[in-house]
């Protein structure tokens, strides 16, 4: 098994995470995980293979700061002689890591994630205890817009200016209070986002409404899929930038595209 990369000469795509003018240290080196993540092309080809060796092999191509949490004595983890069988060719690294941990899945759900200046990659119980937990605030009040009903038509030429009179809002006793809308769109996100994670399915992360903010207890790997990153990944010079979703609980790619000559 080999990892090979590639030059590229694509083009540079704007990544749709805010981006902020002066990140910290840890935004600053995980911005360049990130963007080794997405902007090196490996190629993978691999036949049963220890997921051990792969995974070094991976770290190595990247030049990262890596940590696997291991299975040992007192811990459950990744088992480092689970084979893998996989090849890909001149993929974004965090596709072929993507690819990775589906073959993983089939012993726990695993995940990667970026914290402590580093690429973490374990299985999801891990990482929903601890440390590993971080509070972040999400105001949604722009998210719970109601639109107005009015008791009239609009009358033409009624008014004393010629102008349109709507008429005035009525009350509707169907119509929900922010509380009810909050608790609707928290709902949405625990059914649809990482389910088994939330304590309301029996697992650690929890998400309450507060002051129309949403306050979200979770490790990184469910915070991206609510907000994405607060940063763009790092981009080498010369390359057209890349798109990356994080969505249903894996990453996409798309790639500039490369116009017909």
């Amino acid at each position: 098994m080999r990892f090979l990369l590639q030059s590229i000469v694509l083009t540079p795509l704007l990544l749709c995470s805010v981006l902020f003018a002066a990140p910290d240290t840890t935004k600053y080196a995980h911005a360049k995980i990130l963007g080794k993540l997405l902007y090196t092309d490996l190629s993978l080809s691999c036949d049963e293979q220890p997921v051990s060796q792969v995974l070094h092999q991976f770290q190595d191509d990247l030049n990262i700061d890596m940590f696997v949490f291991w299975k040992s004595k007192d811990k459950d983890g990744i088992d480092k002689s689970t084979p893998i069988t996989l090849k890909l060719t001149n993929q974004p690294a965090i596709v072929v890591l993507e690819r990775i941990i589906e073959k993983l899945n089939n012993t726990a759900p695993t995940a990667w994630q970026l914290r402590d200046s580093m690429l973490e990659i374990g299985f999801k119980e891990r990482f929903t205890e601890g440390s590993a937990m971080e509070l972040r605030t999400y105001d949604v009040m722009n998210l719970m817009f109601t639109i107005r009903d009015f008791d009239n038509a609009p009358t033409m030429g009624t008014t004393g200016g010629g102008g349109v009179n709507f008429g005035d809002p009525t009350d509707d006793p169907n119509r929900l209070t922010k509380n009810e809308e909050a608790e609707q769109l928290i709902n949405t996100i625990t059914d649809f986002i990482e389910s088994e994670q939330w304590k309301v399915h029996g697992g650690n992360c929890t998400i309450r409404f507060y002051k129309g903010s949403l306050l979200v207890k979770a490790p990184d790997f469910v915070h991206r899929q609510l907000g994405g990153y607060p940063f763009a990944p790092l981009k080498p010079k010369n390359m057209k930038t890349r798109t990356i979703k994080f969505s249903g609980g894996a990453a996409s790619v798309r790639l500039p595209r490369v116009p017909n000559i």
